[in-house]
Order: structure tokens, then C-alpha cells, then sequence
């Protein structure tokens, strides 16, 4: 009796089977069927997985687009911080320069001022539109010659070794700074005075103009230190200038177009 419901449920799909197999219309029917079923499974699982590719996508896209806004947002604020320079520049390239651009005059001398001093040079050229106490740089062949004076209304150069001819220079690569002016003992030689005690200065060191006075522009040599002689307080250096004062025909007058140092000449321009 046990077996009754296992045998009747055999026998009810053996009949179905003979039933579907001999019928050609449920066949049919069901073979649409399990057709339809198949294309439903296919569809929904590829709508499946073109949505998760859809979504990753989008995703991969919105860190991406993410990415970008940060970019951006970076290069504006580098943007901003370029013009902000930019607009500084301007505002400083457009305000008023403080001096204007060095003048280089070509000019020549045509006497000495007084027979026997060959220190002293008149010079050719216009001073109407000068101040009175303007002091110009000489130069010759690169060199410092020395300094240029207005004096009864016409100009005056007052050459290296001349005992008011004085300008502010540096020394060797340190820049040290010192005091140009005459050698009372030696002619062929020019002095670098009031140089600090605590500095060091060599033999062989090459001065040149340091610009700060207003006379001269930086650079320009002036000659090499041959002797260093210990003071009071302060260290004095003989120099053999570059410029040589044999020809002084045509030289180079210096307008620095600056505010000059006012040097307490030793004597007065006679």
C-alpha cells in the first residue's frame, strides 16, 4: 500500500507524456513555451548585465568628471594667483623710475689748467643744463680716469692723483668698500682709504667702482693693490691705476643721473 501514491504519480506522467507527445498542438504549445521562457532567461540576464555596465560606467564617469572639477578648480586658483602677480608687475612696471637711464658722453679735452699740473684737464662740453655742483665720471679706454667738476661755468676733470679727486669703490670679491683719493708720496699711484680694520685686503686685489656715490656706474676697473699699510682704526691700500693719463684726449663722461655723495673736497677747485 505504501508504494500506491509513488506508482499513481508514475503512472499520471507516463500519461501526460503519451498525451504531449501525441498531441501536436500541446507540443507545440509547450515548446513555445519553454522557447519564450529561454528568450526571457537571455533578455534579462543581458539587460542585467548591460545595466551594470551602464552603472559602472556612470560611475567611472562621475570619478572622472570628479577628477576634472579638482583639476580645474587647481588651475583657476593658480590662474588667479598668476594674475594677481601679473596686476602687482603692472602696478610696479607703471609707476614713476625713481632715476633714469646712465648717459655716456663722448666729449675730448683741449688744455690743462694750469702749466705743470697734469692732473687737470679743461673739458669740451655744454654745462648750461647742469646743476652746478654735478660731478661727472671719466673714463678712458674702460678705465676710471677720474672725476669731472663744474667750475667757473665750464668743466673741469680732475684726474687720478689730483687731491680732489675722490670716489667711492670696491674691493676685491668681497666688496670692500673704500675711498679713492690722491698719494701724496708717489704720483704714479692712487690711494683706496678709510677701508675697515676687520676686513681683509690682498695684494693683487682688483678694485673697481662700486656706483654708490652717484659719480661712477658699478664695475668699471680702477686698477690692482699693490701695497696695504696699516692705520688707526682703519686699513689704506696703494693701487696702480688702469687709466693712464699720457693722452687724455677723448674720454667718456658718466651722467649716473643720481643723487651724488657730497665729498669734502681737501682744497677748493683753483
Amino acid at each position: 500500500m505504501k508504494y500506491k501514491p509513488l506508482t499513481l504519480i508514475i503512472i499520471l506522467l507516463a500519461l501526460i507524456f503519451i498525451i504531449f507527445d501525441s498531441n501536436d498542438f500541446l507540443h507545440s504549445k509547450t515548446l513555445l513555451l519553454g522557447d519564450k521562457t529561454k528568450i526571457l532567461f537571455f533578455e534579462s540576464k543581458e539587460n542585467i548585465k548591460l545595466f551594470y555596465e551602464k552603472y559602472m560606467q556612470q560611475a567611472h564617469s562621475i570619478e572622472e568628471y570628479k577628477a576634472k572639477l579638482q583639476d580645474y578648480s587647481k588651475l583657476q586658483l593658480q590662474f588667479q594667483t598668476l594674475q594677481t602677480r601679473f596686476n602687482q608687475l603692472s602696478e610696479f612696471l607703471n609707476q614713476k623710475m625713481p632715476y633714469q637711464k646712465p648717459d655716456f658722453i663722448p666729449t675730448r679735452s683741449f688744455s690743462y689748467v694750469t702749466i705743470g699740473n697734469y692732473n687737470r684737464i679743461w673739458l669740451d662740453f655744454d654745462i648750461s643744463s647742469y646743476p652746478k655742483n654735478k660731478i661727472f665720471g671719466i673714463v678712458q679706454d674702460g678705465n676710471a680716469l677720474g672725476i669731472a667738476t663744474i667750475k667757473n661755468n665750464r668743466l673741469m676733470g680732475l684726474l687720478n692723483g689730483d687731491e680732489n679727486s675722490s670716489y667711492v669703490v670696491h674691493i676685491g670679491k668681497d666688496k670692500i668698500p673704500a675711498i679713492i683719493r690722491y698719494n701724496s708720496t708717489d704720483p704714479e699711484k692712487i690711494l683706496a682709504d678709510f677701508i675697515p680694520s676687520w676686513m681683509k685686503v690682498n695684494i693683487g686685489d682688483e678694485v673697481i667702482t662700486s656706483g654708490l656715490d652717484g659719480i661712477f656706474t658699478p664695475n668699471i676697473p680702477v686698477g690692482k693693490i699693490t701695497n696695504i699699510i696699516q692705520n688707526y682704526g682703519y686699513i689704506t691700500a696703494e693701487i696702480i691705476p688702469y687709466a693712464k693719463k699720457n693722452h687724455p684726449e677723448y674720454v667718456w663722461l658718466v651722467d649716473t643721473k643720481k643723487p651724488q655723495t657730497n665729498f669734502s673736497l681737501e682744497k677748493d677747485n683753483k
